[in-house]
């Protein structure tokens, strides 16, 4: 059985974030991969904006008639 789980190392001590569903005593195999620092959401909605602004989708096109949306033929 393989579970991944998030963790917080304090004190020398890995603290699950939810509970885990082994045995006491159970011996276990770990890998530690350290988790990105959360990015506060306003500045990754301004990266963003900014992004959009430096790359706009523009709807310039001909407008196409109802003909030419469904093609009947």
């Amino acid at each position: 059985m393989t579970t991944q789980v998030i963790a917080t190392f304090a004190n020398g001590v890995l603290k699950p974030d939810q509970a885990l569903s082994l045995p006491d005593q159970a011996r276990v195999k770990l890998t530690i991969e350290p988790l990105p620092e959360r990015v506060d959401t306003r500045e990754a909605w301004l990266s963003l904006k900014a992004w959009i602004k430096q790359n706009p989708l523009h709807g310039l096109g001909r407008r196409m008639t109802r003909d030419e949306l469904h093609e009947r033929r």
